[in-house]
């Protein structure tokens, strides 16, 4: 049995569902509405005849009102159940206040795993292309663990390239990341990233939609949800753009949302590095190093942030190189193989073949290595044991 206030909140998110529906995900006037009548409770039970002469939905938008019930909002939270997702609507005092206080806050937020205080605990968002480069996603992994260590929360799409890296390096230094999609948390959406969704909510983190549990996507879909990264974060770390690139629109919304955008420069030749360069002409902080970041922070999250975590190593710094290889201590599973598998003082990525362990894993785990100083990067692509 609810209690009256059980009862009234379960009944006020049936119909912010049903209203999320009605204006479609992303709609910029939902807040308006909800605001002008007094409650989503007010819209769906106001009629036909009111809600036409508000003159706030349109003639589409009035027809999806008059052909939807709550049953459709029951449908959906009957899926929250069965696939072990939280709805939280705009009203409850769990929703972030952070997206709430957006200019286009989503009604409805579906959540797998444990949802961060975002409000109260600091969270980056790190983006970049698909098609990133092999400097780029060691740029998102080394940056995402530096900011991990330190007690951030990392922020972001759940896409392949630097999204993956970005989640990685928080997954492989223990730390906590939130996955925001452009579609409904169930759907099929790169089956290839869904080992790493699935480790996500494993360890700590969550996934995060304002779509249903199986609402596919539409063109718009990166767009919307983009807002929804920046919203959510204290900054933007863009690892590499080109012109007219996603990261970019990420970026805008930051900038409107009020948080920094910080950007790893880059050659001004290549095309990967056009967009990026752009934000640093139109006023993006230029990102070095995981420092840059912490340096704005560090004051208001006093509390909240260990820098000496951040850049401490799983082991004391070797002086000199030895071709005896250390104890894997303080590494990842996948790190620790990787490392016991190397039989070379020199060597490159292509030497290393291990069965299970994908390009990107690789790389990863290089990255790692290098990072708690097991090895060194040289010119050419080799790298040598520590």
């Amino acid at each position: 049995m609810y209690s009256n206030t059980e009862n009234e909140e379960l009944q006020e998110l049936r119909c912010l569902i049903w209203l999320q529906k009605v204006l479609g995900v992303g709609n910029c006037k939902s807040q308006k509405i909800i605001s002008a009548f007094g409650g989503a409770q007010n819209v769906y039970f106001s009629g036909k005849e009111k809600r036409v002469f508000s003159g706030m939905f349109s003639a589409r938008e009035n027809e999806r009102a008059d052909s939807l019930t709550l049953s459709f909002s029951d449908e959906i939270l009957a899926q929250c159940k069965r696939y072990g997702i939280t709805a939280i609507g705009i009203s409850d005092n769990k929703f972030p206040d952070c997206v709430r206080n957006i200019p286009d806050p989503p009604l409805v937020l579906y959540i797998k795993g444990e949802f961060p205080d975002f409000d109260n605990v600091p969270s980056f968002c790190i983006v970049g292309p698909r098609e990133v480069s092999d400097f780029g996603k060691k740029a998102a992994f080394s940056l995402s663990a530096r900011l991990s260590k330190a007690g951030m929360t990392i922020v972001s799409g759940g896409a392949k390239g630097a999204d993956r890296f970005a989640h990685l390096g928080a997954l492989k230094c223990g730390g906590i990341t939130a996955a925001v999609l452009p579609c409904g948390i169930e759907f099929d959406y790169l089956n290839e990233n869904k080992p790493l969704r699935d480790e996500i909510v494993k360890t700590g983190g969550c996934l995060i939609s304002e779509c249903p549990p199986k609402q596919g996507m539409h063109r718009h879909s990166f767009h919307i949800r983009n807002r929804l990264l920046s919203a959510l974060s204290l900054g933007v770390a863009v690892v590499e753009a080109q012109v007219g690139s996603g990261a970019l629109i990420t970026a805008r919304h930051a900038c409107e949302q009020g948080r920094d955008v910080f950007v790893i420069p880059g050659n001004p030749t290549l095309d990967q590095y056009k967009g990026s360069n752009e934000l640093l002409r139109d006023g993006a902080k230029p990102l070095i190093d995981a420092s840059d970041i912490f340096n704005e922070y560090i004051v208001r999250f006093s509390d909240k942030l260990d820098l000496k975590k951040a850049f401490a190593k799983s082991r004391e710094t070797i002086k000199e190189k030895k071709i005896q290889k250390k104890s894997a201590t303080g590494l990842s599973k996948e790190a620790k193989i990787v490392y016991n598998n190397l039989d070379k003082q020199k060597f490159t990525a292509d030497d290393i073949n291990i069965d299970g362990i994908s390009d990107d894993e690789l790389l990863a785990c290089l990255t790692e290595l290098e990072m708690e100083q097991y090895i060194e990067a040289l010119p050419g692509g080799y790298y040598s044991l520590l």
